[in-house]
């Protein structure tokens, strides 16, 4: 069976759209990541973290990192912790655990970079913090009751993969193939969009009368 020009059209912006779907998704999967080396103790116990993900200037640029600032229970909540990432998005650090009630608590780790102000702007305006993509990354900690024992954490393998830098380049590039998955997705929707519309108004159009020399078909 032979598809018309306009069901072949369709097709593509039915196939582009879910290539754009993917992409949109994959993308998605890369955020920043924070890892901590035990998820329960008591106040005043130092804890180790690490992470993975956040953003760095591009190469050449002479910005400087933007540092992960770690707050506790919620993201304006107390700073316990400050890292700068390194060129391939990771941090390493310690905090120690405040006094608090016993339960579980959030830890978000943040990344705000300022933006230049407008000319315009009011002398002696700060800066407005714009959080960097994928952030920020949150992890929980259970503050223990006096008497009571840590369960065991072990962080799994691929979280472990994910902080060397062998394993933050690999993520790099993924990114860079998922942009351009996704522009020659945007690219194919665009081009069977624009064929689909010619074609519906094409085929609109009133079929013309064509000449036939008398006896053609005899």
């Amino acid at each position: 069976m032979r598809l018309s020009s306009g069901r072949w059209a369709g097709l593509v912006v039915i196939g582009a759209f879910v290539a754009w779907i993917g992409a949109t998704a994959s993308a998605c999967a890369n955020l920043a990541t924070l890892s901590l080396s035990t998820n329960a103790g008591r106040p005043g116990a130092n804890v180790t973290f690490t992470g993975a993900s956040f953003a760095f200037p591009r190469t050449g640029s002479d910005q400087a990192p933007t540092p992960v600032v770690v707050h506790w229970q919620w993201e304006d909540g107390p700073v316990i912790a400050e890292a700068t990432p390194d060129r391939f998005g990771t941090i390493s650090a310690s905090f120690t655990v405040p006094e608090a009630r016993p339960g579980t608590y959030i830890l978000v780790a943040s990344q705000k970079t300022p933006r230049p102000l407008p000319p315009d702007a009011p002398a002696g305006q700060a800066p407005m913090l714009v959080a960097e993509p994928g952030t920020p990354a949150r992890a929980s900690f259970e503050v223990l009751a006096p008497g009571a024992v840590a369960a065991l954490h072990t962080a799994p393998a691929d979280a472990a993969d994910a902080n060397t830098p062998q394993g933050q380049l690999d993520s790099t590039v993924w990114i860079v193939m998922t942009a351009a998955f996704g522009a020659v997705a945007v690219s194919l929707f665009g081009g069977g969009l624009i064929a689909f519309i010619h074609q519906t108004r094409k085929a609109k159009e009133p079929a013309r009368a064509r000449w036939v020399p008398p006896g053609w078909y005899s």
